[in-house]
């Protein structure tokens, strides 16, 4: 069923931002669209909110220098409110940052929707709720997505793009185009699932971790080593998937699927994989292949040894800064 909708503005024509919560990721919100050069207007009920954003802005904002400020980005262009009336009214778009709670939620979307425009693009920076569930009470649910950032929201350039059973294609269609121009990296997740993508990612990670400490197998400083010193510097350039094929050299991406099927080694998180049918292995294989566009194994061999040498490097560097102030 097409949904017809059209957005208040176009996404680089968007000149102030409303942020409901403000919170740490509220606060990174602001820190990201204030460097961008916007107007921000912060709504938190909760005693101290004001005081508590700007000093986490404050505290961003060096590295916002160094990462480069557009023309007339400024700390000063945020203003803050108790309730999303006034001044919100004006806004031309709306990222929402309250708590993990379906009520909450719930009520604040509502709340936020009968204060601003009727076409203005609201975003949820769910987790785990989807469109669908929070957009219940929503006035013109339509402009409702999912904008699910990671944290710092203003360095990890990831946001994840998700519609809901009422949202307006045209509304998600919006929201890429606005997280792209105002300088994130956004991912359309074309289903709802449970945590998006990045949060299912997460999950299996930490639960895994837990089970090896619970399990007494390892420390969880002995955990964290084994990530930062080995699989999470290689994840970070190229992803799982990239990675895997690469292990496969020229023989190619079939190898090491194949070989996934063929070698039944089933670890404790993994008793609800799916199973590698013939389909899902030549969906898999093409994946891959695509990503390799028809680069030579040698030369993304060569970008991965130079960006581990620097990510090293860096990650050294941070961690002896971080020594020198504990002292």
């Amino acid at each position: 069923m097409q949904i017809d909708y059209t957005p208040a503005v176009a996404p680089e024509a968007v000149k102030t931002i409303g942020l409901m919560g403000a919170g740490i990721i509220g606060a990174g919100w602001a820190t990201h669209f204030l460097a961008r050069g916007l107007d921000v207007i912060a709504v938190d009920p909760s005693p101290g909110a004001e005081e508590r954003m700007r000093r986490k802005i404050a505290h961003a904002w060096p590295a916002m220098e160094k990462k480069g400020l557009a023309e007339g980005a400024s700390i000063n262009r945020l203003r803050f409110q108790k309730t999303p009336d006034g001044a919100f009214c004006d806004v031309d778009f709306v990222q929402e940052s309250t708590p993990e709670l379906l009520d909450v939620k719930k009520a604040v979307i509502s709340d936020i929707s009968k204060a601003i425009r009727p076409d203005v693009v609201i975003a949820s920076s769910a987790s785990y709720l989807t469109a669908t569930d929070i957009q219940q009470h929503c006035l013109n649910p339509k402009r409702l997505i999912v904008g699910h950032p990671f944290h710092p929201v203003y360095l990890l350039p990831l946001v994840e793009v998700v519609g809901g059973q009422r949202t307006a294609p045209k509304a998600v269609d919006w929201a890429m185009q606005f997280y792209a121009f105002w300088g994130h990296r956004p991912l359309h997740i074309r289903k709802e699932v449970l945590g998006h993508l990045g949060n299912r990612l997460q999950r299996a990670l930490f639960a895994e971790a837990f089970r090896l400490v619970a399990d007494e197998v390892a420390t969880t400083e002995e955990v964290d080593a084994a990530m930062t010193d080995a699989a999470g510097l290689r994840l970070g350039l190229f992803g799982p998937f990239m990675t895997r094929a690469m292990a496969a050299g020229d023989a190619g991406p079939r190898t090491v699927v194949e070989w996934e099927r063929t070698n039944k080694i089933t670890f404790p998180c993994e008793r609800d994989n799916p199973e590698l049918t013939d389909a899902l292995v030549d969906d898999l294989v093409a994946g891959m292949t695509h990503q390799i566009n028809g680069r030579a194994i040698e030369d993304l061999e060569a970008a991965r040894d130079a960006y581990l040498l620097e990510l090293i490097k860096l990650r050294d560097q941070a961690l002896a800064r971080a020594d020198v102030k504990m002292e």
